[in-house]
């Protein structure tokens, strides 16, 4: 594109006027006798040393946070310079406020109107569950909990699938100041231990099985296996309460401490649901991430920034075993329902989840006829294009006003996509990326400006969000001119962790995010660039993925650009490779080819002529190979930091969150290529 040439905007917003972004800048304004007019101006001011403070007390009133009755919400942080205090050791924000989320998420909700639509993968029908109903169940468990001898801090934990049971239990966890982690039922028995043993919840409970893509997975072994290991490590449980899935029976006399759900509950003595206030920085949730300051970003994030509104239906395609559930969780306040569904995105048919949220919609006592907020992936709609799906015409997606996408970076051909065959072009496509460190975003969407192919719009309100140069050590900002470089944020935010759990905890905090800049810049570890002529943000893929020949930075996400847009291609994992003595890093390329297609020589130069054609000569892989698999985490991310340690050489730390780890093998024969960039073949597999 010419530095002349205007790029074209694939959205723009319709009635800006009637956002809650809109209404924000209104009240605040009002509030402080201020003009800010534009979210440019609404985002410097939330970020600006001297009205820091005043965005997050003016969004914590907006969103009515509070518990009822209170009168005046404190300062944020102690000091009133949020110049002078440090994002390490973390601050306690709003420290003479108290706040319980459960009761915040249930105040609202009229109790016939439905909470939660949930439908669950091989069973009939829509569960409708109402605001009565869910605070019903909350308060059946809360009782038990109390008489099971929970209480402020202790852990409650759960191997659990998206469901309402899911939703019930967290609820009451926190209704009584205890600590919620889960886990998804997928997970193996070596991933719980290392996750729960750290933590050392005091109840665990478990689905006894699950369904995904037709399969149905009895979880009696495995359950059996990760609790005795729980008991024998030292900690303090004391039941692990089995939860009956599509009729599968469990024998819970064979399990450590093994409880069955009615059993449990059947301890209750009729209390009534009460909440228990505590100070706004206690800790609510461990994923191994934030206390209750996410209730605060998560509703800023939602509301303010990405426009969900009183009469929306929400969708968001999640498991238990990531920050998305918990952002999902928290959402159940933001809209008028939501939709849970547990099961394959994908089975029986690619299009289950646009059939769902078309069905569900219908059946909601708004206006609407179909779901209005949906959440997915870039792998999920990349998957939607590759297998040629239109879902404008097959499904009423007339009332679709938001789909959110997070988890990898969403490339320009798939917006492109989006825009010109898949969905209304009336709906907004937000991009946007944050982490579970922070369980919410860094940059992401706004009603109020235009969305562009392969961006993300803003950065996100409150989120003092800057790009340092990469090759540097020292504090020197790049985003003025439009450089790639490190995302970080450098003043403080309430939904930062409070601490890293356990032995070392504050060392591992430390050099996690404040090694490299210093106690007053969080480095979040991705590159990333900003568009000097439209101002959106482009996220270029982890910093410790990122690819450098011959001193050329760039992201995978650049090379995955070009290889979405070959159909033979199905999927794609790039690297760099630096072994022991190599002078130079080389990228290597590895592709996955759709059924009866293989990596022809032609297709190779194609693709080397297409990544040089749009990016440069340096940008061009060293070797391009065929492979069978690519390895996932359960969360859809590509694990390209194993793959980039095993070819150069490296001890790979393989977390039991990686969904195909026998995949990982397939790249060990690939780290005795030549020293030079002569064409090879791959060297022949043993697998």
């Amino acid at each position: 594109m010419s530095t002349t040439e205007k790029k074209r905007a694939l959205w723009v917003p319709r009635h800006p006027e009637e956002t809650n972004a809109a209404r924000f800048v209104r009240y605040v304004n009002k509030r402080h006798s201020i003009q800010l007019k534009t979210y440019h101006d609404l985002h410097r001011w939330s970020v600006a040393a001297d009205s820091l403070q005043h965005f997050w007390r003016d969004a914590y009133s907006f969103l009515e946070l509070a518990p009822p009755g209170t009168k005046q919400i404190g300062n944020m942080l102690e000091s009133e310079n949020t110049n002078s205090v440090p994002l390490f050791p973390p601050p306690r924000f709003f420290p003479s406020d108290t706040l319980n989320i459960a009761e915040f998420l249930l105040r609202n909700g009229k109790a016939d109107n439905v909470a939660i639509h949930f439908v669950r993968e091989g069973v009939a029908g829509i569960e409708k569950v109402t605001w009565q109903e869910l605070r019903s169940r909350t308060r059946v468990v809360y009782d038990a909990m109390v008489s099971s001898g929970v209480g402020v801090g202790d852990v409650v934990a759960s191997v659990i699938s998206n469901s309402v049971d899911a939703m019930v239990i967290c609820l009451a966890s926190l209704s009584i100041g205890a600590l919620w982690s889960s886990a998804s039922c997928e997970l193996g028995p070596v991933a719980v231990v290392d996750r729960f043993a750290q933590v050392k919840p005091k109840i665990v409970f478990a689905d006894d099985g699950y369904v995904y893509a037709g399969k149905v997975t009895n979880l009696d072994a495995r359950i059996r296996q990760w609790a005795q290991e729980l008991g024998e490590s030292g900690g303090r449980l004391s039941d692990v309460v089995i939860i009956p899935y599509c009729s599968l029976a469990t024998d819970v006399s064979k399990i450590y401490k093994g409880c069955s759900w009615d059993s449990f509950v059947g301890r209750g003595k009729g209390r009534e649901l009460a909440f228990e206030y505590l100070p706004f920085s206690h800790p609510a949730f461990i994923l191994y991430s934030s206390g209750t300051g996410a209730a605060l970003k998560v509703k800023t994030d939602m509301i303010l920034q990405h426009d969900t509104r009183e009469v929306d239906v929400v969708f968001q395609y999640t498991t238990t075993a990531w920050v998305m559930w918990l952002l999902n969780f928290i959402n159940i306040s933001s809209g008028a329902s939501m939709l849970l569904y547990d099961g394959s995105p994908f089975h029986p048919k690619p299009t289950t989840l646009l059939e769902l949220s078309e069905e569900v919609g219908a059946l909601c006592i708004t206006d609407v006829f179909s779901v209005t907020i949906f959440g997915t992936s870039p792998r999920y709609l990349s998957e939607l294009r590759s297998r040629a799906i239109v879902p404008r015409e097959q499904f009423d997606l007339s009332k679709l006003r938001l789909v959110t996408s997070t988890g990898a970076v969403l490339s320009e051909d798939v917006f492109n996509w989006f825009y010109e065959t898949g969905f209304p072009p009336t709906a907004q496509l937000v991009s946007m990326s944050g982490g579970t460190d922070i369980a919410g975003c860094f940059v992401g969407g706004t009603p109020l400006l235009p969305v562009y192919a392969g961006e993300i719009q803003v950065k996100a309100l409150g989120m003092a969000v800057d790009i340092l140069d990469a090759a540097r050590d020292a504090v020197v900002s790049v985003e003025h001119l439009g450089q790639a470089g490190e995302l970080v944020c450098t003043k403080p935010f309430p939904s930062q962790p409070l601490a890293f759990w356990g032995t070392g905890g504050p060392g591992k905090y430390k050099s996690s995010y404040f090694e490299r800049f210093g106690p007053h810049v969080w480095y979040q570890g991705d590159f990333i660039q900003m568009e000097m002529d439209t101002g959106g943000l482009i996220m270029l893929g982890r910093s410790d993925g990122v690819l450098n020949p011959s001193g050329v930075r760039f992201g995978s996400a650049e090379i995955y650009a070009v290889t979405e847009t070959l159909p033979e291609i199905d999927d794609s994992i790039c690297v760099g490779q630096k072994r022991q003595g190599d002078a130079d890093e080389r990228v290597l390329l590895f592709v996955k080819m759709k059924q009866g297609q293989s990596n022809s020589s032609k297709l190779e130069t194609t693709l080397k002529q297409a990544i040089r054609a749009r990016y440069s000569p340096r940008h061009v892989p060293s070797y391009i190979f065929e492979i069978a698999d690519i390895p996932y985490t359960i969360n859809g991310k590509k694990c390209e930091i194993n793959i980039k340690q095993i070819v150069s050489g490296q001890k790979t730390a393989v977390s039991g969150t990686v969904a195909n780890p026998a995949s990982l093998k397939l790249y060990e024969r690939f780290l005795h290529l030549p020293a030079d960039n002569k064409p090879a073949r791959a060297p022949k597999s043993k697998i």
